[in-house]
């Protein structure tokens, strides 16, 4: 065997990848998706915040929070915030959350599907 030249990208024999090895099993990180819109208004919305409430510190939803605003502003009197608790609640009703739906099968449908 000749003698090997160490260098410039020739590392010593007993440091380089012995055969066989994956010098990075997992590959480079590949890109990340967009987030739509949706996506980032409900994690924006869902996130937790911190608030006190007679003088005690609390941690709730950000929709909570605005809709538990809302609804103590319209107690008030606030015309605006009225408006826009009802205006939730009938987006809430035209599109609830989605919630998993268990189907059962007899044995014929089963069989024929």
């Amino acid at each position: 065997m000749a003698e090997y030249e160490v260098g410039y990208k020739k590392p010593p024999r007993h440091s380089q990848f012995k055969p066989g090895n994956r010098a990075n099993p997992h590959g480079r990180r590949g890109k990340q998706k967009r987030r739509t819109e949706a996506e980032i208004v409900h994690d924006v919305m869902n996130g937790l915040v911190d608030f006190r409430e007679g003088g005690k510190s609390k941690r709730m939803r950000r929709i909570e929070l605005l809709i538990k605003s809302c609804g103590t502003a319209a107690l008030k009197g606030d015309i605006g915030a009225a408006e826009a608790l009802l205006k939730i609640r009938t987006q809430f009703d035209k599109h609830r959350a989605i919630e998993p739906v268990v189907v059962v099968l007899s044995k014929r449908d089963a069989a024929a599907a």
